[in-house]
């Protein structure tokens, strides 16, 4: 089931792009840069951290689907 009318899957392609690119770049410079101050290991968990806080983030954001909305009724 998508969430996006198809008239707005364009802008809605556009808009998350450029989070697909921060995160290609960002994460193995979060990963180096924790690396650095710590282990590797601590690097991999501080990562863990901010990604689980990103999700916990973006579902509480994210909109509901209306139970009452069943399109397939």
């Amino acid at each position: 089931m998508a969430a996006t009318p198809a008239e707005r899957l364009g802008q809605t392609m556009g808009a998350a792009e450029p989070g697909r690119e921060l995160g290609d770049a960002g994460g193995p410079l979060i990963v180096a840069g924790a690396a650095a101050a710590t282990i590797l290991s601590g690097a991999f968990a501080a990562l863990a951290v901010l990604t689980a806080a990103a999700a916990l983030a973006v579902h509480r954001t994210a909109p509901r689907p209306d139970p009452t909305d069943n399109p397939t009724a």
